[in-house]
């Protein structure tokens, strides 16, 4: 959930685009500023409350998979400047509002059911609240009647508000994030300065002082990041648009300034996407067309460029991650930002041919369009499709193994998935579809080039299982040499070791190592031998 407020000034502006991709969606029914959003158990996004010529009951539900927006239950009581949680069994808490109410109430995802509770303890505005780890939730500031300090405790469990420590200084138009180790820390806001920031220990209900951001800044947004150190974007403070970021470090406990915005902003939204990139979302500044504006912070580079513009002006507006992993921008008209694109897999290479039992190489390349990482898998046509294989740098070209038991015409097809795909398999575009299938006919291997008995090499595999080496052994009673092939593959098809031999009574020892002379991790290997018109496999077990 987002919550910015700001004054509505609409300018007109247009930028280059230089990343991601913004789509128009369904627009809301009802227009509304400085309202709350949230995304719910389903994936479907509640919108509540807000100003629209006064401050509303009314409340919308987005759906993803058709893009419209629909009426739902209103709300008890018409608010703005609230806030909207998440709690833990999905159901959502609204808290006060509305220049100082004391009203809060849950709505069911369910039965899609506004129920009140009870009341807070301080009539709060521009106040904030987290869901702590034991699934309380934590309101912070925003109360006249003790200078903006309290703080105070939803139990679901026994539906009741208990104050709890008070803030050091006053908390307005601030944030609040959730630390890894359950803590919370309070940044910037307040009603006079805006420059201090202090954490909240739920054990001890203490607030401790921590150093100031070298900026005052209210109405910005924050971000705990991968590191698990904290970001401070943008904000203002008097008729001053800040343009500057800020890092906490835990480890030298000090605010240093990151690369700046290009542009100052209020009343923007941000979203810290699953690539660990930060997407900053119009509001507004002292420069034209702020509203339209987006830029992209890189947390591996620490620097900002411009984005792909919105098509519409967006301030006192809210943002959602949705479940694929693309941003849904929320005011009267909505959009959605795409960050990635999709994988391109090729058909998979072969002869096309082979009999039964025979082990045969498939060649697939794989690239992306933003470079990352991609992983490829096929699917063999008689109801086998292998594992993925690991993750490798775009235009890879991999090699996977398969044997097939019963002869036939099989369709095999190839996929190929970018990284984001095993953070989260919902991620928009993170994997391909099915490439174009290759035709491979499996013969019976009894029917194609007979060979009599006694020219049949017979195999012998000593230890198996093994540790340090084992002995592959083979003879044929065949006078002339033949031309043998032995293949070690490993359980994702890929083959690690390989001998070329001519000699009529041959062995050849492996000691766990692939071709580049590296050791082979502990497991089950396969091996597959070709001697002229005969071949044969075998499963090895390798225990170190």
């Amino acid at each position: 959930m987002k919550k910015i407020f700001c004054l509505t000034i609409v300018l007109l502006f247009s930028s280059i685009c230089l990343a991601g991709e913004w789509d128009l969606t369904g627009s809301l029914n009802q227009g509304r500023s400085e309202f709350c959003s949230v995304i719910l158990d389903d994936g479907r996004v509640l919108v509540a409350g807000g100003y629209n010529s006064g401050a509303l009951y009314s409340c919308e539900i987005y759906n993803p998979i058709t893009s419209q927006w629909a009426t739902t239950d209103s709300m008890n009581y018409a608010r703005a400047n609230f806030s909207l949680t998440k709690l833990s069994n999905g159901k959502i808490l609204a808290t006060a509002g509305n220049g100082g109410s004391i009203y809060s109430e849950v709505f069911n995802h369910e039965t899609e059911t506004w129920n009140e509770i009870a009341i807070l303890n301080f009539p709060r505005h521009y106040h904030s609240a987290v869901l702590l780890q034991n699934g309380n939730v934590l309101v912070v500031g925003g109360d006249n009647a003790n200078d903006y300090k309290s703080a105070e405790i939803y139990d679901p469990n026994t539906n009741e508000w208990t104050l709890t420590g008070f803030c050091i200084y006053p908390k307005l138009w601030h944030t609040l994030e959730l630390l890894p180790d359950g803590r919370v820390m309070a940044i910037g806001g307040g009603n006079s300065s805006y420059e201090h920031c202090e954490i909240y220990n739920p054990n001890t209900e203490i607030w401790t002082e921590i150093a100031n951001l070298n900026e005052p800044r209210y109405s910005h947004t924050s971000h705990l990041l991968p590191n698990g150190n904290v970001v401070a974007i943008a904000g203002r403070w008097g008729n001053h648009y800040n343009s500057s970021c800020e890092i906490y470090d835990f480890t030298t406990q000090e605010w240093t300034f990151a690369d700046s915005l290009e542009i100052g902003r209020v009343g923007h939204c941000s979203e810290l996407l699953l690539n660990d990139k930060i997407l900053a979302i119009g509001g507004l500044s002292d420069q034209i067309g702020t509203d339209f504006t987006c830029e992209i912070y890189d947390y591996a580079t620490n620097q900002w460029e411009t984005a792909t513009s919105t098509y519409c002006p967006y301030s006192n507006f809210a943002t959602e991650i949705l479940f694929d992993e693309r941003v849904l921008a929320i005011k009267s008209w909505c959009e959605i930002y795409t960050w990635n694109y999709m994988p391109i897999v090729s058909q998979p290479q072969n002869p096309g041919q082979g009999t039964t039992g025979d082990i045969l190489i498939f060649s697939v390349t794989a690239s992306d369009p933003d470079n990352d990482s991609i992983a490829v898998r096929i699917d063999w046509g008689d109801n086998e499709t292998s594992e993925w294989t690991e993750l490798q740098p775009s235009d890879t070209t991999f090699e996977l193994s398969h044997a097939w038991l019963e002869p036939g015409q099989y369709e095999v097809r190839s996929q190929t998935a970018d990284q984001w795909y095993f953070q989260n398999p919902l991620t928009h575009n993170s994997i391909s579809e099915w490439s174009e299938p290759l035709i491979v006919i499996i013969s019976d291997s009894t029917s194609v080039n007979p060979v009599l008995n006694d020219s049949m090499p017979i195999i012998s595999i000593y230890p198996n299982p093994f540790n340090d080496y084992t002995t592959i052994s083979f003879s044929s009673v065949q006078v002339e040499p033949v031309p043998t092939k032995i293949l070690i593959f490993n359980i994702k098809g890929q083959v690690v070791k390989t001998w070329s031999l001519r000699d009529p009574i041959s062995q050849v020892i492996w000691n766990g190592r692939d071709n580049n002379s590296k050791p082979v991790s502990s497991g089950v290997y396969f091996f597959k031998m070709k001697s002229g018109n005969y071949a044969s496999s075998g499963k090895i077990i390798l225990m170190k």
